[in-house]
């Protein structure tokens, strides 16, 4: 018999592939074992974070609300300022998210699953949707947790009703759906592609396939190195990783004059060229401020509301004293001005201690015409000593150096937090004391910012000459 293609030929067979089967084929070659002992790691992880939310969590929520007056604090909570600052808190988790997805994204699936099964003629969506599943899982665990948790605990001290459980564990679970699809059209955004529209907060399939390969592969990189440097304690990788190129007043020049000066206008005009930086340091700092000067200014208010406003104004600050890591980065390198390094350090200083001084002061002096209240000397102090601890605090993280103890994981996460927890300490000695109707601690308040501030001045002077040699 003949056929156009020749005598006796035979039509080619045809394969029909499963996907769901292939990717599981695929994924017991690739990750194998480890890829179930990764998801057994993360099962006992949300355990540990459940139990310790029980058994921590709740006793220190309860316990902080009823030291309080109820009745004014239940007002408070209620009042159109406390609903301004909880959607100010919102809006900055949906900015944190949508710059984070510009360098890492709820979608990243290791480098051999992209190189050799995203190739595939396979579905996009199917292919990496196990990883969105994982994010999602993720975040709504950890939000319904923190839902439950606080508003248990506030419930139990009597300042709001029982209802608020529920209200509160169904809202937490709604903001993190949304927050994580944001955070998927933020990575989407980060790569040039037909479709980018908001559209795709709903459109999860089609924001899935949207993931380039190429996005992907970057995403997956930053992750190893983000990694890699926590894990080594090479701060200095990781900031060059989230760096950005430089946009904007890229024809100012700095005018000559005197090292101190000049190093002041130098912070001031790389603010310029990052307006990220100072509008995210800005609102981080708003919020902090806010928190701050409601605890200083209304007695209702819980003494955690102290700590709990630190917490923004120390990354809110430390957004604004990049000038004072460039310092720690290139420590041991002669000065092109002839400035020492404490004389350049506190120069690096000012910037950040300027702006958070007039944002605070701004938040406390609303705060005061609120409540028709005087200016208390007391406050005032407080905000000093806030002012302090965190420029000694700052110091210590710039210039902490190298991680030196060898205790594995625990050691590494203390080394990370040992600044930002002497400055909560410190920064919340004289308020809390004030509160409690102790002012003979102010004196010690006072000398704690002091040593601080010297101890992260020696850490200038030390890690110098150790790069020296």
């Amino acid at each position: 018999m003949t056929t156009p293609d020749g005598p006796d030929s035979a039509p080619e067979p045809t394969f029909e592939v499963d996907d769901p089967e292939w990717l599981g084929q695929a994924d017991w070659i690739i990750g194998g074992e480890a890829a179930a002992k990764a998801r057994a790691q993360g099962r006992y992880a949300a355990y540990v974070l459940a139990l310790m939310a029980l058994v921590y969590g709740f006793p220190f929520v309860q316990a902080t609300f009823k030291t309080s007056d109820s009745a004014t604090l239940r007002d408070q909570l209620s009042s159109p300022a406390a609903y301004g600052v909880g959607v100010a808190a919102v809006a900055a988790v949906f900015v944190a998210v949508s710059w984070a997805g510009r360098f890492r994204g709820p979608v990243v699936p290791p480098m051999p699953w992209i190189d050799l099964v995203l190739a595939a003629p396979v579905d996009r969506a199917l292919a990496v949707r196990r990883w969105w599943r994982y994010a999602v899982a993720a975040a709504l665990f950890v939000a319904g947790l923190v839902g439950l948790t606080f508003s248990a605990g506030i419930a139990y001290a009597g300042v709001v009703g029982p209802l608020v459980i529920p209200i509160a564990l169904v809202g937490g679970l709604v903001l993190a759906v949304v927050v994580v699809r944001v955070w998927l059209w933020a990575q989407v955004r980060s790569w040039p592609g037909p479709d980018r529209g908001p559209s795709l907060l709903w459109r999860v399939d089609d924001a899935l396939r949207e993931l380039h390969t190429e996005s992907l592969r970057r995403h997956s990189a930053n992750t190893s190195t983000l990694a890699g440097s926590a894990l080594t304690g090479n701060l200095r990788t990781a900031r060059l990783t989230f760096a950005r190129p430089v946009r904007r007043a890229r024809s100012v020049r700095l005018r000559p004059g005197r090292p101190v000066p000049v190093l002041v206008r130098r912070d001031v005009l790389g603010l310029r060229r990052q307006p990220s930086s100072l509008l995210s340091g800005l609102g981080l700092v708003l919020l902090g401020a806010v928190v701050l000067a409601w605890a200083l200014s209304q007695p209702a208010a819980p003494g955690i509301a102290v700590p709990l406003g630190l917490v923004p104004l120390y990354l809110g600050y430390g957004a604004w004293a990049e000038g004072l890591r460039l310092q720690a980065d290139n420590i041991g390198t002669p000065s092109l001005l002839g400035s020492g390094p404490l004389e350049e350090a506190g120069a690096h200083l000012v910037v950040p201690t300027v702006l958070t001084t007039a944002v605070l002061g701004g938040a406390y002096g609303v705060a005061v015409a609120l409540s028709a209240g005087a200016v208390d000397g007391g406050a005032l102090a407080s905000i000093v000593c806030v002012l302090g601890a965190l420029a000694g605090g700052h110091l210590l993280a710039a210039f902490r150096g190298s991680p030196t103890i060898q205790t594995g994981p625990q050691g590494l996460i203390a080394w990370y937090l040992m600044p930002s927890f002497i400055v909560l300490i410190v920064g919340s000695i004289l308020p809390l004391a004030l509160r409690a109707g102790a002012p003979s601690a102010a004196g010690v308040a006072v000398w704690l910012v002091v040593g601080l501030i010297a101890w992260g001045l020696h850490r200038v002077r030390r890690l110098t000459h150790l790069h020296r040699w």
